[in-house]
């Protein structure tokens, strides 16, 4: 780890973000960057989609993705492997955080992605950068191995 950054306050801030934007490669090689909706468990992030998305397509081809939080000022990038969740207890135990993290402050409706066909995505991060006040020079990072 280079930099001076708390890793809790890293945490905090994926904790904190309704949307991360997700960054992918088309099998043709050209970029796909999308907001989304997210949970973060303190490791890794999960996200969905529906199957027959750009990015579900494009995950297909090259499973590698490139997470990126905040702005240009207090950034976060997270790289790292994306898979479908198929087991089922992972998937509600998801959707639960999700369904706490979404609530609809006018209606109390709970987002829920367990009643549609999207994919659940996991993705294994095993690099963090981030820096703050729009200076790279604070640029901390964080390397995690695959388990």
């Amino acid at each position: 780890m280079g930099g001076h950054i708390p890793w809790r306050k890293v945490d905090l801030w994926l904790q904190g973000f309704r949307t991360i934007w997700v960054s992918t490669t088309r099998p043709d090689g050209r970029p796909h960057a999308v907001p989304v909706w997210y949970w973060w468990n303190g490791r890794d992030v999960y996200f969905t989609t529906p199957p027959g998305s750009q990015k579900a397509r494009n995950l297909a081809f090259q499973p590698w993705v490139i997470v990126h939080a905040g702005d240009g000022d207090d950034t976060i990038i997270l790289e790292g492997r994306a898979a479908v969740v198929t087991d089922q207890a992972e998937r509600e135990r998801v959707n639960g955080a999700y369904m706490e993290k979404y609530v609809d402050p006018h209606s109390g409706v709970k987002a829920t992605f367990l009643n549609t066909d999207d994919l659940l995505y996991h993705v294994r991060v095993r690099h963090v950068m981030a820096w703050e006040y729009g200076v790279v020079a604070t640029r901390t990072d964080w390397h995690f191995d695959e388990e």
